[in-house]
């Protein structure tokens, strides 16, 4: 069995007495930086079980974040990760995967609990968190423990990291008119979520500023491939038929083209289809599907710093809401064109 490292160890390596070691572990008393860092350092070569959270910032080899959402199969989740992870690379970050789509306490005891894991911070994506429950998250978790939040809400309790969802729909309504579209449509996200509502108004602003669109056609759907499939249903038994269709997200966009195509639509021919997220699947899928392109590692990295600098100022931090909006742009594929010919790599 390997032999625990003890205080007088750790000050026999970092050259100082035990009680300077003590106190340093400890916080408490005048001791020089210098001698700090040595004592740190030593502490952590002899993988001595240091609190991570009572250790000076500049002083750790690791932070420990974990990304608290409801994990399910499905490739958006692994994008939302594998975008995280990358945003670590160049930071001493970790970030840890927490679901609690299957928890059997409750989120807000999750999180807030995090701290005795070993956790230094944690970035929340749970789209169906209101500000009450923000606001009881903030009561349970220690005022030392920074937070960020991944999910947009209309009136945000938590400082708030996320994509231009209003933009992502105007720009797909912008890409449909540059192709000649007039008669438009759009499959929606829940209703109850902020970003679906701003991916609609984003969409339907657009149009109603230009004088040659109309939106002919709405139908909602629930972010599934199944409601891409019902929505089709709908559509095909409608008379006045969009002539190009904006999909809230990409696995409604593969429910709609995977039905059409097995009744014999063609896309973009008879109907072009956008959607959002960007999956990795949308430039594989046949058609190629056009998305809106949302930069996960721009967004985890944004998440990240500002945790960081939490961390750094050692300060309560105080939450007023700010939220900070990661750009979107469009990934023009073949299920949106007018033309096959002018596929984008």
């Amino acid at each position: 069995m390997r032999k625990k490292t003890t205080l007088k160890d750790i000050a026999l390596d970092a050259g100082v007495s035990v009680s300077t070691v003590s106190r340093a572990l400890a916080r408490n008393g005048k001791i020089s930086s210098e001698k700090e860092k040595r004592i740190y350092e030593s502490a952590q070569r002899l993988n001595y079980p240091l609190q991570l959270t009572s250790t000076p910032y500049d002083l750790r080899i690791n932070v420990n974040i974990a990304l608290v959402t409801y994990f399910y199969l499905g490739e958006f989740f692994s994008a939302l990760f594998d975008g995280f992870d990358k945003a670590c690379r160049d930071s001493n970050a970790n970030i840890r995967l927490l679901s609690v789509a299957n928890s059997k306490d409750s989120h807000i005891d999750v999180i807030s609990g995090l701290t005795e894991s070993g956790f230094d911070a944690a970035v929340i994506f749970l789209p169906d968190f209101d500000a009450n429950d923000y606001r009881n998250l903030l009561n349970a978790v220690p005022d030392s423990f920074p937070l960020v939040s991944a999910a947009p809400i209309v009136s945000p309790v938590l400082d708030t990291v996320t994509f231009d969802h209003y933009r992502g729909g105007h720009s797909v309504a912008a890409h449909f008119e540059e192709q000649g579209f007039k008669k438009l449509g759009i499959i929606l996200g829940p209703t109850s979520k902020s970003e679906a509502m701003l991916r609609k108004n984003g969409f339907a602003d657009y149009i109603a500023e230009s004088k040659d669109l109309d939106l002919i056609w709405e139908c909602r759907g629930d972010y599934s491939i199944h409601a891409g499939i019902s929505a089709y249903e709908k559509y095909r038994d409608t008379v006045n038929k969009p002539e190009a269709i904006f999909c809230s997200n990409d696995d409604i966009a593969i429910g709609f083209i995977y039905s059409a195509i097995r009744d014999g639509v063609n896309i973009p021919e008879d109907v072009a289809i956008a959607g959002f997220d960007d999956l990795p699947k949308c430039e594989f899928y046949t058609p190629a599907i056009t998305s809106v392109h949302t930069p996960y590692e721009v967004l985890g990295k944004k998440a990240i710093n500002l945790l960081l600098t939490r961390l750094k100022e050692e300060a309560e931090p105080q939450h007023n809401g700010y939220t900070s909006i990661v750009p979107v742009s469009l990934t023009v594929r073949e299920s949106s064109l007018n033309s096959v010919t002018e596929v984008l790599p």
